[in-house]
Formats: C-alpha cells, sequence, structure tokens
C-alpha cells in the first residue's frame, strides 16, 4: 500500500509545469507551511510559448489539490519578467 502526499508539501522549483501549461523558469520560497495556519509561497517567473504575454510573475501557492497561481504581472520579454521578479522579492 503507498501513501499519497498531499500536495500542499510539495516545493516549487525551477522546471515545474503549473496547471495552467506555464513552466517555472525561476523561483524563490517567500512563506513556509505551517500546519493549521498557512500554506507554503513562492514568488515564480514563469513561460508558456505561444502566449500573447509569454512570460509570467505570479504568487504560487502549494495547496492540498495542486499548485495555484495568483497576483500575477505579464511580460512580452524574460528581462521584463526578472525586472517584476526581483521588485517582488525574487532573489
Amino acid at each position: 500500500m503507498s501513501t499519497i502526499q498531499s500536495q500542499e508539501y510539495a516545493v516549487l522549483q525551477a522546471g515545474t509545469v503549473l496547471p495552467n501549461g506555464r513552466t517555472v523558469l525561476e523561483c524563490t520560497r517567500r512563506t513556509e507551511r505551517v500546519e493549521g495556519n498557512s500554506y507554503a509561497s513562492w514568488v515564480a517567473v514563469c513561460h508558456k510559448d505561444g502566449e500573447y504575454h509569454p512570460y509570467a510573475v505570479w504568487t504560487v501557492v502549494a495547496l492540498p489539490d495542486g499548485w495555484h497561481s495568483e497576483q500575477g504581472d505579464y511580460s512580452f520579454t524574460l528581462e521584463e519578467a526578472l525586472v517584476d521578479y526581483h521588485q517582488r522579492g525574487g532573489n
């Protein structure tokens, strides 16, 4: 019998593909998972070919049912996205 660990304990990293199809290029953890209180979150630069704005900087949260992206800034270039990423606390 195998045990399935809840997604809320997953660690976001470069190369992770989010449910919206964007791939994480770079991320910085912003908050830790605190049992019964809060979920872990990251600020992340993400990319997806074929989108009007191929780059996005989001807060990504590890919830029990998977990754959730919120509070996004969208960019045409990686350079623009990295400026947003650093302004939001990315390393």
